[in-house]
């Protein structure tokens, strides 16, 4: 693994190494790009945030503390020809261990403030994928089209309870079809792919280790063959004059190795997901632009196991102002149901404004955010609140 990411440092310099990127994602994008030329091109573009919380007050006195994290993201591609493309994308973040959760919850403040600790680079997609008019494959480790709402670009916070679902680092196959014209009848991208979770291939971490999954945790998906799989249907609808609408529905199934599961054999069964959301852009004027996101989720038999389902309900509103300005208001519930059982609901709500630099030779987007995040737990027999000041500098660069 060692010798596989030093052939890495030779093709992706050092200074550029980060995860997700301004793509958003590789599946939405494949059949949209078009080169008219045979020679290789490399492509990059880096977005680095830096973001301050200041969770000022908890029910639990434990949660009270700053934390200053650095996320570095990357997308690369190397086209190869008119066709082929190599793509990476890669991360510099903290990586969540087992031995820190344990030092915070033994300590009587929950172990003080947190500045930049435990950081990472990890792989998270490396693939080769193939495009040619309206048909797209894609080979090796992706990010399957289940969600949109857990991208990062709607305020600081909005995204935390939707990374519940995001499908990250899978190993397979998959293929994309497009037809129609959105700014006619509409753009129709038709999806699916199968895949394993990468749990021993490129899931290692440099600098800091981070916690991977074993065979017997028998995680949903992580079945070696490529028995888990994802449909999707994204539409896209251009008006002209910047106003746009897209839809997006997803099926996913993820395969539980049975044999290795904890779970009760008469309750073991794939976990199934369902989502369903949309996004509406809309120019009030030349100066002012609401950009609003709806997207549920409906999860079954979580971690394998048929009496644990979870829903989830994401709404944001961004709105645009002189270009430069922002607002968002954001709100987001995770529903955990479980037979037998309490289970849990949360709500997280934010309210944050933004100023965004014009680009210059140094950056193509400069952005400040600041905002306020209220996070409420549940848990039926007690309830836990959360208040957090933040502040967000996000830098994005294309070379």
């Amino acid at each position: 693994m060692k010798k596989f990411f030093l052939i890495l440092l030779l093709i992706f310099p050092a200074e550029s190494f980060c995860q997700d990127s301004y793509f958003q994602g590789l599946w939405p994008n494949l059949v949209n790009k078009e080169y008219n030329v045979n020679e290789p091109i490399f492509s990059n573009r880096i977005v680095s945030d830096v973001n301050l919380d200041h969770r000022y007050n908890s029910t639990n006195r434990k949660d009270e503390y700053n934390d200053t994290a650095i996320v570095a993201r990357l997308s690369s591609k190397i086209k190869l020809n008119k066709n082929f493309a190599l793509n990476g994308r890669f991360s510099l973040n903290r990586m969540s261990t087992a031995d820190e959760d344990g030092r915070r919850s033994a300590s009587s403040d929950g172990g003080g403030n947190r500045v930049f600790e435990n950081s990472g680079i990890a792989i998270r997609e490396l693939n080769l994928s193939y495009a040619k008019k309206d048909v797209a494959l894609v080979a090796g480790k992706f990010t399957p089209d289940f969600g949109t709402a857990w991208r990062w670009g709607r305020g600081i916070w909005s995204n935390d309870l939707a990374n519940n679902y995001r499908q990250g680092e899978k190993l397979g196959l998959g293929g994309i079809y497009k037809m129609g014209d959105k700014q006619k009848t509409g753009r129709y991208n038709f999806g699916f792919s199968a895949f394993t979770n990468d749990r021993k291939n490129l899931d290692n971490s440099l600098i800091n280790k981070r916690d991977s999954n074993h065979k017997y945790d028998a995680k949903p998906g992580d079945t070696r063959s490529l028995e888990s799989y994802v449909a999707s249907l994204d539409t896209n609808f251009d008006f002209k004059n910047n106003e746009e609408l897209s839809y997006h529905f997803a099926y996913l199934n993820l395969a539980v190795n049975e044999r290795a599961s904890q779970v009760t054999p008469t309750k073991i069964d794939d976990q199934k997901g369902f989502v369903a959301g949309g996004k509406y852009r809309y120019p009030i004027n030349d100066n002012f632009l609401f950009d609003g996101l709806l997207e549920y989720v409906d999860m079954k038999n979580v971690d394998g196991d048929s009496d644990i389902n979870e829903k989830y309900f994401n709404a944001s509103l961004v709105g645009e102002i002189y270009q430069n300005w922002n607002t968002t208001l954001a709100f987001a519930n995770r529903k955990n149901i479980e037979i037998d059982q309490n289970g849990f609901d949360q709500n997280l709500s934010e309210i944050s404004f933004g100023y965004k630099l014009n680009k210059n030779r140094f950056f193509d987007q400069l952005l400040l955010q600041v905002g306020y995040k209220n996070l409420r737990t549940n848990y039926k027999t007690s309830l836990n609140v959360q208040n957090s000041y933040g502040v967000l500098a996000r830098y994005i660069k294309s070379f």
